[in-house]
């Protein structure tokens, strides 16, 4: 062997080796491709692509009978037929099959263009190629079903699933099993196929369209939501998590998985349907509505965590804890018009001091607008009790508003509540921080109705703001009302 040939043997033995290893892995990642058309005279014509040259189609027409063992075409409805073509490598193989005037099979073998023995060579080739050709496509999928029950139930049935690769054609046979009266093992079985299916589209379609089914058990319910939490596609996702909450009786225990996977979708639009579905259908505990507003807190548009937030608030009883974790839902939101919305919505119902407090805080730190500011000040000022902690965080927050029009007409919602003297002297040193003397005078006059009735102390806090009044007419009016 001369030098050229050993260094052409050696490299053809590193290309054998390197074949052996990456094959495996370039033959698993080949996907299988289907076509199917039906045309108006009910003729199907299916086409699979397996890759590397391996494809085959069927075309057949009226009902097609298989033995039992899936190794031969036992009987076809009169009119029908039935082709199977086959080509891998180059090498072309068929079978027609149609029914006599009688009903007996007519069967015909072809390899390449030449007809050949069917008996001798044909019935061997079927008998291979059928099994492949039903377990590609959903031909005679309710016969074997029911057959498959019959002989082994559900496990028989999956267990055939199993040896699938196309997931329509595995979605097809679970819909067909689900006909079936299963138990809740069975169900339970059925899910781990559902979630080992590879589309999104086909898992979420058999998830949806068996909800009732599925959730009948607190073990199948679980099944579910984790089934549900494998699928990839937040539109796939959210539609199944809403047709659960619609119509499965899900455990406070399961509504927190629920949120957990609620949590993982992308899209805020899909995240917000699900959450407002949760509080359109559900009676919820304190707990999963703080689950809820948690995971409200993770939709990065304001709008859709606004909508969510102020449907909430819709809840009956709901408690100082919830109340807190809603207001941190809302410290990262940066628009002051939602943030608006929400707390006008919040303070619509009585609110513990604390809670209060809290909320005014965080319309002090967290917005700039001064309009949306006095807004949910004054809707606090008509609906809250103010006092102590609540009254301080009320003033301070007031004070904090850059527009003397918005920080008056703040006060002067105030003016149309009781307070005591203490509280009345309070407001009335706060209003010294409106540096308009033709606001701080409106103000001023707004109180001076219940100041003229009130004693030495809030007469001399009023007189006191009068004189941080530089316009000497102004002045006069503001003093002049008391007196």
């Amino acid at each position: 062997m001369n030098q050229l040939s050993k260094i052409l043997a050696l490299f053809l033995v590193k290309l054998i080796i390197l074949l052996l290893v990456i094959s495996p892995n370039v033959i698993s990642a080949q996907r299988t491709s289907t076509s199917v058309n039906i045309n108006r005279n009910g003729k199907t014509t299916i086409s699979i692509k397996n890759g590397f040259g391996n494809n085959f189609s069927i075309e057949y027409q009226g009902d097609i009978t298989l033995s039992d063992d899936d190794t031969d075409v036992v009987a076809i409805s009169r009119d029908g037929y039935m082709e199977i073509k086959k080509s891998a490598f180059g090498n072309r193989r068929r079978v027609y099959i149609e029914p006599d005037n009688s009903g007996q099979l007519i069967k015909k073998y072809y390899v390449g263009s030449s007809q050949k023995d069917f008996d001798s060579e044909g019935k061997k080739w079927l008998s291979e190629i059928l099994l492949e050709v039903v377990r590609s496509t959903t031909l005679g999928a309710e016969k074997r079903v029911d057959r498959l029950y019959k002989m082994g139930g559900s496990y028989k049935v999956l267990n055939e699933v199993g040896k699938m690769t196309s997931n329509h054609v595995k979605a097809r046979y679970i819909k067909l099993l689900l006909e079936k009266d299963l138990k809740e093992k069975d169900l339970n079985s059925v899910l781990n196929e559902v979630a080992d299916i590879d589309s999104n589209h086909h898992r979420a379609d058999i998830l949806k369209n068996n909800t009732k089914a599925f959730l009948a058990y607190e073990s199948t319910t679980s099944s579910y939501i984790q089934a549900t939490s494998s699928i990839d596609s937040d539109h796939h996702k959210a539609d199944v998590l809403k047709r659960s909450i619609r119509d499965g009786d899900i455990s406070d225990t399961q509504m927190k998985a629920l949120f957990v996977i609620t949590d993982d979708i992308d899209s805020d639009h899909h995240k917000a349907s699900v959450l407002q579905e949760v509080l359109n259908k559900r009676a919820l505990t304190n707990n999963n509505l703080k689950l809820l507003i948690t995971t409200a807190k993770g939709i990065d548009s304001d709008h859709h965590k606004a909508t969510v937030l102020r449907k909430a608030l819709e809840t009956d009883g709901i408690s100082q804890s919830v109340s807190n974790t809603l207001l941190a839902s809302v410290e990262n939101m940066s628009s002051d018009h939602h943030i608006a919305s929400v707390f006008k919505s919040m303070v619509d119902d009585e609110m513990d001091s604390e809670s209060l407090s809290n909320l005014l805080r965080v319309v002090e730190h967290n917005m700039s607008s001064d309009n949306h500011q006095s807004d949910v000040l004054k809707k606090i000022a008509y609906n809250q009790s103010l006092s102590g902690g609540s009254l301080n965080a009320y003033l301070s927050t007031t004070k904090d508003i850059d527009s003397d029009h918005h920080k008056a007409e703040v006060f002067k919602t105030l003016a149309r509540k009781n307070f005591s003297n203490s509280e009345l002297v309070q407001i009335l040193e706060a209003t010294t921080s409106i540096d308009s003397d033709y606001h701080k005078t409106e103000t001023l006059l707004r109180f001076a109705s219940e100041v003229r009735n009130e004693g030495t102390i809030v007469k001399d806090a009023y007189t006191r703001a009068c004189k941080d009044i530089d316009s000497e007419s102004h002045f006069g009016r503001a003093l002049k009302a008391i007196q």
